[in-house]
Formats: C-alpha cells, structure tokens, sequence
C-alpha cells in the first residue's frame, strides 16, 4: 500500500509522489525517518508533516549558524565572503537612490548586512529579522536594527531596497505567506535576493534515497526548482529579474558524509556534527570547484534568483 503523504503546501495538489526518505545525519536530533514529497504540478520538494513545532528539538544549541558573527578562517570561508561582497556590490550597483535601506532575513547576529554596507556608502540603515534572541545583541553592536520575530509578522512604515534571503525559504512551512511579505516590504525599484536549494540537479538524483544533504533533514521543509519558484513569485505579485546557479558544495559534502557514516568510516555524533568532522572542509572545497565548473553546463545544487515588483 502506498504511503499517504499530505498535499503540496504550495498549490495544494493531492496526487504527490513520494521523493525519498531521510533521517538527520547532521545533528543526529532523533532517529525518525522523514519522508519528502515532490509535486508533479508546481515541482515542489516537501518534507510531509514537517516538524514545525520542533524549532528547538530540530535546531540544536550547536547549530553552525548560531556562532554569532561569520568569521573567515578557512580557505573556503575566505572565497565565499569574496564572492558574497562582488555579487551584492553588482545588486546594489543596479538599485536607484541616494540611501539604501536592507532587510536581511534570518541571518542571526547580520553578518551578510555589515558586508553589504562595506560594499555601498549608500546603504545607510540595516535591519536584521531573526527568531535568535541571543543574536541581537551582537547585531545591535554592529549597527543593525534587530527584530526577534517571524518575517511573517515583521511590519515596516517604510519599504526596503534590498531584501536578503539567503538560504531561509526553504526553512518555513508556508513558503507562499512569506513571499507575499517580501512584496509587501518592497519598494518600489527593490530588490528581493533569494538563495535557495535546487532539487532539480544531478546530487539529488544520486542521493535523494540516500540522505542528500540539499534536504538537510528535518530542517528543510520546502524545496523547489527554478521554474517553481518563479511561479510562486509571479502568484504573489512578484517577476522575476535574474537567476543563476551557483555552487552546492555543503549539499554534496553532507551527503557523502551520511553515504561514510552509515559504513562507520567516519563518526558524525549530536556532539560533534557533521560540519566538525575533519572531512568537511576539504569535500567541501572539492565539490566548490567541481560544481563551479560544472555550472557551466548543468544546473547546480544551489540557485540564486532575483525577484522585483511586478509592474
């Protein structure tokens, strides 16, 4: 008999199929398999009856976004602060005014925010929304105007520039709420940056039964492909402005990660996650290099997608 799985949280389709299944070999949080569907109609990726009031369970004290403040002290961190500062400089060249106002959205303590305002003179105030408690007093330090709450519930008198979600849609159970939001914070030439997970990519296909590290189960709860997430942002009033996929190393890390642990070649424990483990970084700067090449032929594991108000 085949497993009943919940319909598509994005557009409501009840004749899903099962994608695979998971467990967390990152954190190791509890034991239980997941089960992840994929829509046929909108293309979704879907953990079914995602742990949504597990935050705390699902999200460990260790968490590697929790260490406050980005610093860059490997070879690889050191690349991507690079290329993070060239590409939001290259945004923000493209964005009219004199100031800027930027939102960045879950990014903890706002490290991605004091990059951004050491790229444009013209960035001059900084909010950070995040559910971190302990992070605003680190992002205060810095400059930013921290709000601890859901994006859902963050209100603003005056729109923002340039919004920053990076790496978070796939983390909330109702991704359309949220996008409708990112509208609604918008100016009116702004800027909705998105980096998000592509299932539709050669990993998932190798690992998608074997714990790919692009579902970073159970904490991704929605995933998409490019066209899908351009139909959901054109369903909430939003078009589209630029895509490109770029890099997915710490999907391909963890996934071959999960593939050794299982054959207890190396030992990944609730203590010692998996982005501790010696073998991390260099998998990581390996399949950096192997996916920046590739990228040129073959859509990659992670997709960068640009959104602005439909006019």
């Amino acid at each position: 008999m085949a497993e009943k799985l919940m319909a598509c949280p994005i557009c409501g389709e009840t004749s899903v199929e099962l994608f695979g299944k998971a467990y967390d070999k990152e954190y190791f949080t509890s034991d239980q398999e997941y089960s992840y569907a994929r829509c046929p109609s909108c293309t979704a990726v879907y953990l079914d009856s995602p742990p949504a009031d597990r935050l705390d369970e699902i999200y460990p004290p260790n968490y590697y976004s929790y260490g406050g403040i980005a610093e860059s002290t490997t070879f690889t961190e050191r690349i991507k602060e690079r290329l993070d500062g060239r590409m939001l400089k290259k945004v923000l060249k493209g964005i009219p005014g004199r100031k800027l106002r930027v939102l960045d959205v879950g990014g903890g303590s706002g490290w991605l925010l004091t990059t951004v305002r050491g790229v444009d003179k013209r960035v001059t105030e900084t909010h950070e929304v995040d559910l971190q408690e302990a992070a605003a007093p680190i992002a205060e330090a810095a400059g930013h105007v921290y709000h601890c709450m859901p994006i859902e519930e963050f209100k603003s008198d005056e729109p923002f520039d340039l919004i920053l979600m990076m790496s978070i849609i796939e983390h909330v159970p109702d991704p359309r709420r949220v996008m409708e939001a990112m509208n609604g914070l918008l100016s009116e030439h702004g800027v909705l940056l998105m980096k998000t997970p592509n299932t539709d990519t050669v990993d998932a296909r190798l690992f998608r039964h074997r714990n790919w590290g692009g579902l970073h189960c159970p904490r991704h709860f929605v995933l998409f492909t490019e066209p899908g997430l351009d139909r959901l942002g054109a369903e909430v009033g939003l078009r589209k402005s630029d895509s490109y996929y770029t890099q997915g190393a710490p999907q391909w890390a963890i996934s071959v990660m999960a593939w050794l642990s299982d054959r207890g070649w190396i030992k990944v424990t609730p203590q010692k996650p998996a982005y501790t483990n010696v073998v991390y970084e260099p998998l990581t700067a390996f399949f950096a290099v192997v996916d920046f090449l590739r990228a040129r032929f073959a859509p990659t594991a992670q997709m960068m997608i640009s959104f602005k108000r439909a006019r």
